[in-house]
């Protein structure tokens, strides 16, 4: 018999289909296309086996992109730019292909017309992106990087390009040239 706080291999299991379902939906059809019954249908599960585990469409998209985010930690290694460098290129690796770029379209487009996908996306942008700023503010601290640099703004304008890329241009930016950027914002 499984201990209490053990949870059933069997429902983690369903949830962890049901979310890569809602991330395969979203991203194929967009938020307001997608429904309940239709990430039901994906997932190989009944209505009532989502609803039992979220409120709805909104929270269950939330737990599904929160299984996405673990892909953002500042490396600890290496000087301020070198840190700032490695994680922007994973940030441009990451946009150009992985299911969160899939998505990132739809979830954008959505907010526009959602409120609550709109405060969800800024809440989950603004704690991704902190792990930059407070790279920069580290930076700024120590003496490395110009005391009078806008951590915000840098953050902003070192990321703004890759996501540009992707949402606008369609077309992923490029790794190799994130250095040149680093040394454009932070020079």
């Amino acid at each position: 018999m499984r201990p209490v706080s053990e949870p059933d291999p069997r429902i983690e299991r369903s949830r962890d289909a049901i979310r890569q379902a809602a991330i395969e939906e979203l991203a194929e059809v967009g938020y307001g296309a997608m429904t309940i019954e239709s990430i039901a249908h994906r997932a190989g599960v009944g209505k009532a086996t989502i609803y039992r585990h979220w409120r709805g469409k909104l929270d269950l998209l939330a737990s599904a992109l929160e299984t996405l985010r673990e892909d953002v930690v500042a490396p600890s290694d290496g000087t301020i730019r070198e840190r700032v460098t490695t994680l922007l290129e994973r940030l441009a690796s990451h946009l150009s292909d992985s299911d969160l770029a899939a998505c990132l379209p739809a979830l954008v487009g959505a907010a526009r017309y959602d409120d609550a996908i709109r405060d969800f996306q800024r809440d989950f942008s603004r704690e991704r992106r902190q792990v930059l700023v407070d790279l920069i503010v580290e930076g700024v601290a120590t003496g490395e990087l110009d005391g009078g640099l806008d951590p915000v703004l840098a953050a902003d304008a070192l990321a703004g390009p890759l996501f540009y890329a992707r949402l606008v241009a369609h077309q992923p930016f490029p790794p190799e040239r994130v250095g040149r950027l680093v040394a454009l914002v932070l020079d």
